[in-house]
C-alpha cells in the first residue's frame, strides 16, 4: 500500500509544472498562477485563488469574455468558483442584432476545472475540449463570418436617416440670424437682412463623392492610420502577423448632399504567414458635409477613432 502510494505522489509530482513558485504552490502547467491562499491554524491551505495566464487567437475572441470574471485579469477563489465557463458565442446574437455581422468561433466554450491536492500541494486545471489551451497558454479558435445582409441594410437606412437629422440640426443651427441691435444703440442702423456665411463649393474638377473622401482622409487620415497601427502593435505582442491592404472607402449621398462614408480594410492575420486568413476591420462610419467641410463620426468605432 505504501508503495502504491508513494507511486501516485511521484505520477503527481512528475506532472508539476512549477514546485513552490505561486504562493508555495505547485501548478500542472505554466499558465496556471496562484498569488494568494488560505490556511487554517494548522498551516494548512484549505484554499487559493488561482489566475490563468491566456493568450487568445484571434486576440478579438477575448473581447467577448469578461476577463476578471474569466480568472484572466484576476484571480478568483477556488472554493467560490472552482469551475470557470469561457463562452466567446454568448454575445453573438447580441452582435448580429447590432451590427447586422459578427463571428461564430469554435470551440464555442471551453470549460476550466481547478481541482486542488493538499497531499502533494498541487494545483491543476482540467480542459474542456482537451488540449484546446497550449502549454504556452495560448487558445487558438477558428472562427466563420456570419452576415445578415437585410440586417446591414436596414442598419444602414437607420444610420443615414439619424445622420440626416443630425445635419439638419446642425444646419438649422448654424443658419439662425444674430439678434437685432438694440434701440438705445446710438450706431447707424446696418442692414436687418440677415446674412448666410459664405461656404466653400467643391472644386469642378472634383466629384462631391471624391471631394468627400478627400475631406476625411484631411481630418481623420492620421487618427485611422493610428488605430491601424495600434493593432499591427497589439498582434506583433501576441506573437501573430497582421497584414493590412489599403483602406477602403464606400461613399453613398444622402437627400441632404452630404455623404455617408463607410470605412474599412482588408487584412490577413495568422500566427504565421502559413497560416493566415483574410479579416475585414471596420474604421468607421463617417458624415460628411462637402460644402462645410465638416466630418461628424456615426458610430462607436468612428467616435472611438476621432478621439
Amino acid at each position: 500500500m505504501k508503495k502504491v502510494l508513494l507511486g501516485a505522489i511521484a505520477i503527481l509530482l512528475g506532472g508539476c509544472y512549477t514546485p513552490m513558485n505561486n504562493s508555495g504552490v505547485a501548478t500542472t502547467k505554466p499558465w496556471i498562477e496562484i498569488p494568494g491562499k488560505r490556511v487554517d491554524f494548522d498551516g494548512k491551505q484549505y484554499d487559493s485563488c488561482v489566475r490563468f495566464d491566456l493568450r487568445f487567437w484571434p486576440q478579438e475572441a477575448a473581447e467577448r469574455l469578461d476577463l476578471q470574471k474569466s480568472c484572466i485579469t484576476a484571480c478568483c477563489w477556488r472554493s467560490e468558483q472552482s469551475e470557470i465557463v469561457l463562452d466567446f458565442n454568448e454575445k453573438f446574437d447580441e452582435e448580429m442584432e447590432k451590427y447586422g455581422h459578427a463571428r461564430k468561433y469554435t470551440p464555442g466554450k471551453i470549460t476550466l476545472k481547478v481541482t486542488h491536492s493538499n497531499l502533494v500541494n498541487v494545483t491543476k486545471v482540467k480542459t474542456t475540449p482537451q488540449g484546446v489551451i497550449k502549454n504556452n497558454g495560448l487558445v487558438k479558435l477558428s472562427y466563420k463570418e456570419v452576415r445578415d445582409e437585410e440586417r446591414i441594410e436596414q442598419l444602414a437606412k437607420q444610420r443615414a436617416y439619424r445622420a440626416q437629422q443630425a445635419y439638419q440640426e446642425a444646419t438649422r443651427t448654424y443658419e439662425e440670424p444674430a439678434p437685432a441691435a438694440s434701440i438705445s444703440q446710438t450706431r447707424p442702423a446696418v442692414s436687418a437682412q440677415p446674412t448666410t456665411p459664405a461656404r466653400p463649393t467643391p472644386a469642378p474638377t472634383q466629384t462631391g463623392e471624391t471631394l468627400a473622401k478627400s475631406i476625411l482622409q484631411r481630418q481623420f487620415g492620421a487618427q485611422i492610420d493610428n488605430y491601424f497601427y495600434q493593432m499591427n502593435k497589439t498582434y506583433l505582442k501576441q506573437g501573430a502577423l497582421f497584414i493590412l491592404s489599403s483602406r477602403l472607402l464606400l461613399a453613398s449621398q444622402q437627400p441632404d448632399g452630404t455623404y455617408l462614408i463607410t470605412c474599412h480594410a482588408k487584412a490577413r492575420t495568422g500566427i504565421d504567414e502559413k497560416h493566415l486568413n483574410p479579416s475585414d476591420f471596420p474604421c468607421g462610419v463617417w458624415l460628411v458635409d462637402v460644402q462645410a467641410a465638416m466630418v461628424l463620426p456615426q458610430d462607436k468605432k468612428a467616435r472611438q477613432i476621432s478621439k
